[in-house]
């Protein structure tokens, strides 16, 4: 399985933070004690890492058969993304105003925040609630064209498969030709619409996900790489199931496009010589600006002012890129749609490139809600997610940052304590076929 990771030692920086956590807030009757750990990063960071350690600790408890855990830690982040990304004038106004006073609570790159919705589209799908499922994998497309300055073509094609299976499964065939359409013209490859008499959807999480790094010559610019992933292709039974979405590829572009990295929230694109350099800017374009003549003390003069600005510049640049990074998310999703009924469904497995396979011998979710069936496999291993997130703030900074938000941490750790509490999880069981 794509998952085998140990879990490693809770970082300095976390016990540092759980010690300026409120004590009575610490623990949530009825919230199950595998995921206790991850409630009490929740609570640490604060709002300054709400969005990214709910996203984590909701797909956590999808993991660990927690259904109602991820629901509302996944409602939590989507509040919290809808403030500054959702599809409206006022959040375009504190889109702007987010991105220009610098505030550094994580929303997440579009990739992220389309997941965020994706899951809960999942989610809504277990519950049969078809409608609320296909506004999620809209609002899941929708964030994937959207970063805090710039917009994109959507070409997030699975999420448009997922919103007209939502719709042909809530009786709405015209409504799902529509997606499925889209879905088809998004992304060529692979995305097809169920053959008549399919009533089962299964999708299986490959791989690990994308990675975040900070270059640059301060380490401003945000770089993405794609996550680990041996495997190159799943099978169930005998069959190969289909590619429907690629995480990371994703993660590396905007509107199909590849960038190289993301630098004050807009994307440098990779096109060969024509390529801004990641933190740079172009030095005769500077020089034609001062002097658009030949005028060789104009020329001087412009590379003086440049030399001394860059000097500023540098001297004033504090603001690292943020690699905080959604890290149990996976890699690429395979699919398909099957007249699979309440019946168990064949062997679900990944293989290498060697042809050697390996089995993933459960689902996470296996549930029928009126006329569909959803089938989901991660091979992420439950309890193997690190309670906390990485980040690449230094230990002093991290304490100057927990100072300055205590009083609004302090109301935000009784909001979080009043919402688990109120959606308690449940002792975790396999899910049965189709249950």
């Amino acid at each position: 399985m794509s998952g085998r990771t140990r879990p490693p030692r809770l970082a300095a920086a976390l016990a540092l933070a759980l010690a300026l956590a409120l004590p009575a807030q610490a623990q949530v009757p009825g919230l199950p004690a595998a995921l206790q750990p991850y409630y009490e990063a929740l609570l640490a960071d604060g709002e300054w890492g709400a969005v990214l350690n709910l996203q984590r600790m909701g797909l956590e408890a999808i993991d660990q058969g927690q259904p109602e855990v991820a629901a509302t830690a996944f409602d939590a982040a989507i509040e919290r993304i809808e403030l500054v990304y959702a599809d409206s004038q006022a959040a375009k106004k504190a889109r702007s105003l987010w991105s220009s006073e610098g505030v550094k609570d994580f929303k997440g790159e579009p990739y992220e925040r389309a997941m965020a919705y994706y899951y809960r589209g999942l989610l809504f799908l277990a519950e049969g609630d078809y409608g609320n499922a296909r506004a999620a994998f809209r609002a899941a497309e929708y964030q994937d064209t959207v970063a805090e300055q710039e917009e994109y073509a959507g070409d997030f094609g699975l999420m448009s498969l997922l919103a007209g299976w939502a719709s042909q499964c809530e009786g709405d065939a015209a409504m799902a030709a529509e997606f499925y359409g889209r879905a088809a013209a998004q992304q060529p490859q692979g995305l097809q619409p169920p053959a008549p008499g399919a009533d089962t959807l299964v999708l299986v999480e490959s791989g690990g996900a994308p990675v975040k790094a900070a270059t640059g010559g301060y380490g401003e610019a945000l770089q993405l790489k794609p996550g680990d992933n041996p495997f190159v292709a799943v099978r169930m039974g005998g069959q190969e199931l289909a590619a429907l979405g690629d995480v990371g590829w994703q993660a590396r572009t905007r509107g199909g496009r590849m960038i190289d990295v993301v630098l004050d929230g807009k994307a440098s694109f990779r096109e060969g010589a024509e390529t801004v350099g990641s933190a740079g800017v172009s030095l005769g374009a500077q020089v034609a600006a001062f002097a658009p003549g030949d005028d060789s003390l104009a020329v001087a003069g412009a590379l003086a002012v440049v030399g001394v600005a860059a000097t500023l510049i540098g001297g004033a640049v504090k603001a690292k890129a943020d690699i905080r990074a959604w890290d149990n998310l996976p890699d690429r999703i395979y699919g398909g749609f099957v007249a699979g009924g309440a019946r168990p469904l064949p062997p679900v497995s990944e293989a290498e490139g060697d042809g050697e396979q390996w089995p993933i011998e459960a689902p996470v979710i296996d549930r029928r809600a009126g006329a569909c069936r959803l089938v989901l496999y991660r091979t992420r291993e439950p309890a193997t997610l690190r309670a906390q997130a990485v980040s690449n703030l230094s230990e002093p900074e991290r304490r100057k940052l927990l100072k300055r938000n205590e009083q609004r941490d302090r109301a935000f750790r009784s909001q979080m304590a009043a919402l688990f509490a109120a959606a308690p999880g449940e002792a975790a069981e396999p899910p049965g076929p189709g249950e």
